[in-house]
């Protein structure tokens, strides 16, 4: 298997490669969607059991971690939220192995107020294959370019 490259941009890929992307960008925005759908506690099936998730304040690692997290996060049931995941950037790493850079812009619903972007993030994923063939995140995290959470 090739790597693809930035400097690859423009070359067409393989089906394995394109399927390895498809995957991948469907972990994304599958994320995206329990949050904004206040079943996040449901993305902990996305994540490798050895997986890392945080930001630049806190990195929980392990499937147990994890959970806890999205369950803070799901408790908060009274923040409606709107995650736009834009600019994915996709390089496969190796075989099994794969990595994108993301933008992310969050949109709070309040109900009150126009939407507005509360934030905008960068987001750095890695993403490994499993002995079943499914693409899962090994590795997320968030740096706050703009905003507020």
């Amino acid at each position: 298997m090739t790597p693809v490259h930035d400097h690859d941009v423009g070359i067409e890929r393989t089906p394995e490669q394109l399927g390895a992307e498809l995957a991948c960008h469907d972990l994304i925005h599958a994320f995206a969607h329990h949050i904004d759908r206040g079943a996040a506690t449901e993305a902990i099936n996305l994540f490798t059991d050895d997986a890392e998730l945080g930001n630049a304040e806190q990195v929980v690692t392990g499937r147990d971690e994890i959970t806890r997290a999205l369950a803070a996060r799901e408790a908060d049931a009274s923040r409606r939220t709107c995650h736009q995941v834009t600019n994915i950037m996709f390089q496969q790493t190796g075989p099994d192995t794969a990595r994108a850079h993301s933008l992310l812009c969050l949109f709070v619903l309040d109900g009150q107020q126009e939407p507005t972007i509360r934030a905008i993030s960068k987001l750095d994923d890695q993403f490994a294959r499993d002995s079943a063939g499914q693409w899962r995140f090994s590795r997320r995290l968030a740096t706050l370019l703009a905003g507020a959470r």
